[in-house]
Protein backbone atom coordinates (compact mmCIF):
# COMPACT_ATOMS: atom_id res chain seq x y z
CA UNK A 1 0.00 0.00 0.00
CA UNK A 2 2.46 2.55 0.97
CA UNK A 3 5.02 1.45 -1.75
CA UNK A 4 1.35 2.22 -4.82
CA UNK A 5 1.24 5.35 -2.90
CA UNK A 6 4.69 6.75 -3.14
CA UNK A 7 4.62 5.74 -6.46
CA UNK A 8 1.06 7.87 -7.42
CA UNK A 9 2.53 10.58 -5.24
CA UNK A 10 5.70 10.82 -7.34
CA UNK A 11 4.36 10.80 -10.46
CA UNK A 12 2.02 13.38 -9.55
CA UNK A 13 4.79 15.55 -8.44
CA UNK A 14 6.57 14.61 -12.17
CA UNK A 15 3.72 15.45 -13.68
CA UNK A 16 3.28 19.04 -12.23
CA UNK A 17 7.08 19.86 -12.07
CA UNK A 18 8.45 22.69 -13.25
CA UNK A 19 10.82 22.39 -17.02
CA UNK A 20 14.09 23.42 -16.93
CA UNK A 21 13.07 26.89 -18.19
CA UNK A 22 10.90 28.92 -15.56
CA UNK A 23 8.70 31.42 -17.18
CA UNK A 24 6.15 33.52 -16.60
CA UNK A 25 3.06 32.85 -19.02
CA UNK A 26 1.90 35.36 -21.51
CA UNK A 27 -1.19 35.84 -23.62
CA UNK A 28 -1.90 38.33 -25.87
CA UNK A 29 -5.24 38.95 -28.12
CA UNK A 30 -4.92 41.34 -30.65
CA UNK A 31 -8.37 43.05 -32.05
CA UNK A 32 -8.50 45.92 -34.67
CA UNK A 33 -9.21 49.37 -33.66
CA UNK A 34 -10.94 52.10 -35.25
CA UNK A 35 -9.38 55.36 -34.99
CA UNK A 36 -12.06 57.13 -33.29
CA UNK A 37 -11.46 54.81 -30.67
CA UNK A 38 -7.62 55.89 -30.07
CA UNK A 39 -6.67 59.03 -27.45
CA UNK A 40 -6.11 62.35 -28.88
CA UNK A 41 -2.47 62.04 -27.29
CA UNK A 42 -1.63 59.35 -29.14
CA UNK A 43 -3.04 59.93 -32.58
CA UNK A 44 -0.86 63.30 -32.17
CA UNK A 45 2.26 61.38 -31.20
CA UNK A 46 1.87 58.83 -34.30
CA UNK A 47 1.02 61.88 -36.70
CA UNK A 48 4.61 63.25 -35.95
CA UNK A 49 6.20 59.74 -36.12
CA UNK A 50 4.96 58.33 -39.10
CA UNK A 51 3.00 61.31 -40.88
CA UNK A 52 1.49 59.95 -44.48
CA UNK A 53 1.98 55.92 -42.77
CA UNK A 54 -0.79 53.46 -43.36
CA UNK A 55 -1.27 52.81 -39.03
CA UNK A 56 -3.19 50.05 -38.05
CA UNK A 57 -4.55 49.99 -34.88
CA UNK A 58 -5.22 47.61 -32.02
CA UNK A 59 -6.02 46.89 -28.58
CA UNK A 60 -3.67 43.95 -27.25
CA UNK A 61 -5.43 42.44 -24.17
CA UNK A 62 -2.96 40.49 -22.24
CA UNK A 63 -3.01 38.06 -18.85
CA UNK A 64 -2.89 40.86 -16.90
CA UNK A 65 -2.64 44.24 -18.79
CA UNK A 66 -4.51 45.87 -21.98
CA UNK A 67 -2.60 48.36 -23.92
CA UNK A 68 -3.23 50.08 -27.41
CA UNK A 69 -0.63 49.39 -30.08
CA UNK A 70 -0.13 51.20 -33.63
CA UNK A 71 1.67 49.63 -36.22
CA UNK A 72 3.32 50.93 -39.47
CA UNK A 73 5.92 49.92 -41.82
CA UNK A 74 8.88 52.15 -42.72
CA UNK A 75 12.26 51.16 -45.26
CA UNK A 76 10.82 47.58 -44.94
CA UNK A 77 10.89 47.35 -41.70
CA UNK A 78 8.04 46.71 -39.03
CA UNK A 79 7.12 49.19 -36.38
CA UNK A 80 5.01 48.86 -33.39
CA UNK A 81 4.23 51.67 -30.76
CA UNK A 82 2.39 50.66 -27.68
CA UNK A 83 0.54 53.06 -25.71
CA UNK A 84 -1.09 52.43 -22.04
CA UNK A 85 -5.26 52.98 -22.69
CA UNK A 86 -4.78 56.29 -21.81
CA UNK A 87 -2.36 57.20 -24.74
CA UNK A 88 0.40 57.33 -22.95
CA UNK A 89 3.57 55.94 -24.87
CA UNK A 90 5.20 53.22 -23.45
CA UNK A 91 7.55 51.98 -25.88
CA UNK A 92 8.49 51.57 -29.54
CA UNK A 93 10.08 48.08 -31.21
CA UNK A 94 11.25 47.73 -34.75
CA UNK A 95 11.59 44.85 -36.20
CA UNK A 96 15.09 43.70 -37.19
CA UNK A 97 17.23 40.66 -38.21
CA UNK A 98 19.37 38.73 -36.16
CA UNK A 99 22.35 39.28 -37.97
CA UNK A 100 21.86 43.01 -37.87
CA UNK A 101 22.75 42.52 -33.98
CA UNK A 102 26.47 43.08 -33.41
CA UNK A 103 28.73 40.31 -32.86
CA UNK A 104 28.81 40.64 -29.16
CA UNK A 105 24.65 40.55 -28.77
CA UNK A 106 24.89 37.80 -30.64
CA UNK A 107 27.23 35.76 -28.64
CA UNK A 108 26.01 36.83 -25.37
CA UNK A 109 21.73 36.39 -26.04
CA UNK A 110 22.90 33.25 -27.99
CA UNK A 111 25.13 32.02 -24.99
CA UNK A 112 21.79 32.68 -22.50
CA UNK A 113 19.68 30.49 -25.64
CA UNK A 114 21.69 27.78 -25.10
CA UNK A 115 21.91 27.11 -21.32
CA UNK A 116 17.77 27.51 -21.35
CA UNK A 117 17.22 25.58 -24.82
CA UNK A 118 18.85 22.09 -25.71
CA UNK A 119 18.16 23.16 -29.58
CA UNK A 120 16.89 26.42 -30.29
CA UNK A 121 15.16 29.00 -33.50
CA UNK A 122 15.29 32.02 -32.81
CA UNK A 123 11.72 33.32 -34.88
CA UNK A 124 11.62 37.19 -34.19
CA UNK A 125 13.91 39.69 -33.06
CA UNK A 126 12.99 43.65 -32.52
CA UNK A 127 14.62 46.25 -30.57
CA UNK A 128 12.91 48.31 -28.42
CA UNK A 129 13.05 51.70 -26.98
CA UNK A 130 11.27 53.53 -24.02
CA UNK A 131 11.98 56.37 -22.47
CA UNK A 132 11.01 60.49 -22.92
CA UNK A 133 8.44 60.01 -25.44
CA UNK A 134 10.15 63.79 -27.36
CA UNK A 135 13.67 62.25 -27.44
CA UNK A 136 12.40 58.74 -28.55
CA UNK A 137 10.54 60.67 -31.58
CA UNK A 138 13.77 62.51 -32.29
CA UNK A 139 15.89 59.55 -32.34
CA UNK A 140 13.26 57.50 -34.61
CA UNK A 141 13.57 60.87 -37.14
CA UNK A 142 16.75 61.70 -37.57
CA UNK A 143 18.65 58.45 -36.31
CA UNK A 144 20.88 60.75 -33.92
CA UNK A 145 21.50 59.06 -30.17
CA UNK A 146 20.85 61.24 -26.78
CA UNK A 147 20.29 60.90 -23.56
CA UNK A 148 16.46 60.12 -22.40
CA UNK A 149 16.37 56.55 -23.64
CA UNK A 150 16.68 52.84 -23.10
CA UNK A 151 17.41 50.27 -25.68
CA UNK A 152 16.32 46.68 -25.05
CA UNK A 153 16.26 43.47 -27.19
CA UNK A 154 13.06 41.06 -27.50
CA UNK A 155 13.52 37.78 -28.78
CA UNK A 156 10.88 35.04 -30.05
CA UNK A 157 12.46 31.46 -29.44
CA UNK A 158 11.39 28.39 -30.01
CA UNK A 159 13.20 26.18 -27.46
CA UNK A 160 13.11 22.64 -27.48
CA UNK A 161 14.22 20.72 -24.69
CA UNK A 162 14.33 16.71 -23.32
CA UNK A 163 10.49 16.00 -23.63
CA UNK A 164 8.63 19.61 -24.75
CA UNK A 165 8.80 22.29 -27.45
CA UNK A 166 7.69 25.49 -26.40
CA UNK A 167 7.66 29.30 -27.64
CA UNK A 168 9.08 31.82 -25.29
CA UNK A 169 9.23 35.88 -25.74
CA UNK A 170 12.90 36.85 -24.02
CA UNK A 171 14.06 39.86 -22.83
CA UNK A 172 17.00 41.42 -23.05
CA UNK A 173 19.43 44.71 -22.05
CA UNK A 174 21.66 46.69 -24.42
CA UNK A 175 24.36 44.23 -23.22
CA UNK A 176 22.33 41.06 -24.44
CA UNK A 177 21.73 39.99 -20.70
CA UNK A 178 18.29 38.65 -19.93
CA UNK A 179 16.06 40.21 -17.46
CA UNK A 180 12.92 38.01 -18.57
CA UNK A 181 11.46 35.59 -20.11
CA UNK A 182 7.93 34.50 -20.93
CA UNK A 183 6.49 31.24 -22.13
CA UNK A 184 3.70 31.89 -24.72
CA UNK A 185 0.14 30.35 -24.20
CA UNK A 186 -2.13 30.38 -27.48
CA UNK A 187 -5.71 30.24 -26.94
CA UNK A 188 -7.28 26.97 -27.05
CA UNK A 189 -9.23 26.95 -30.41
CA UNK A 190 -9.87 23.46 -30.40
CA UNK A 191 -13.28 23.94 -28.15
CA UNK A 192 -15.21 25.89 -30.32
CA UNK A 193 -18.11 27.38 -28.80
CA UNK A 194 -21.69 28.22 -30.65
Amino acid sequence: MFKRFTISLSFVVLAFWPSHLSAQQKFEKESRLKEKDIPSNALGYMDALAAGKKIRWYLEEGIDRTSIEAKFKFNNQKYSVEFDTSGHLEDIEVEMKWDELKQSLQDSIGSQLGQDCKKYKIQKVQIQYAGDPSVLLTKLKTGKNADGYTVRYEAVVKCCNKKNVALYEYLFNDKGEKISISQIVFKNSSNLEY
